[in-house]
Order: C-alpha cells, then sequence, then structure tokens
C-alpha cells in the first residue's frame, strides 16, 4: 500500500509541474517558461556529478530537456499568435 501511495504521490508531482510548465510558456514572460527546463538541467548535471546517472538514466533526461523545451516553444508560438490575434472566436450561441 505505501509503495501504491509513493508511485501516486510522484505521478501527480510530476503532472503538477508539467502543468505548471505549461501555464507558465504560454503566461507571463517569455523566460518564465524557461525555468522549469533549466532546473532540470542542473539536476541533471548534479547526478551526473555524482554518478548517479548510467547510460538508460541520461538518455532519458536528454529526452525530457528536449520535451520541456519543445513544450515551451510551442506556448510560446501559441501566445504569439494569441497576441496577434489568430484566437478562434467562440461559436457557442448565447441566446
Amino acid at each position: 500500500m505505501s509503495q501504491n501511495l509513493v508511485l501516486l504521490s510522484v505521478a501527480v508531482a510530476v503532472l503538477a509541474v508539467l502543468g505548471l510548465h505549461l501555464l507558465m510558456a504560454r503566461k507571463g514572460p517569455a523566460w518564465l517558461g524557461a525555468v522549469v527546463p533549466c532546473l532540470w538541467s542542473v539536476a541533471v548535471v548534479v547526478m551526473a556529478v555524482q554518478g548517479r546517472l548510467d547510460l538508460r538514466s541520461s538518455l532519458v533526461a536528454v529526452a525530457a530537456v528536449v520535451m520541456l523545451l519543445w513544450m515551451w516553444s510551442s506556448g510560446r508560438q501559441a501566445r504569439r499568435k494569441a497576441e496577434a490575434g489568430g484566437e478562434p472566436v467562440s461559436t457557442r450561441r448565447t441566446s
């Protein structure tokens, strides 16, 4: 039971960080979305210096950095489109 609770809490924490990253990438200053990828990169470097990363873990860490940067880039593009007036108009009726 305890192991399931730990896995569930880790999954919730990961989803919360990803949600926060998406929110920061789309709203606010452009540099704010780079906070999570930078923190992740620092954590990976610290773990590599301490010798805690093997080849498989380092590949996963690099893939995660690429994914976070891709999410940041797509969030910035979505924000630019919204600021330029490219946001679709709602077709919902209010009668």
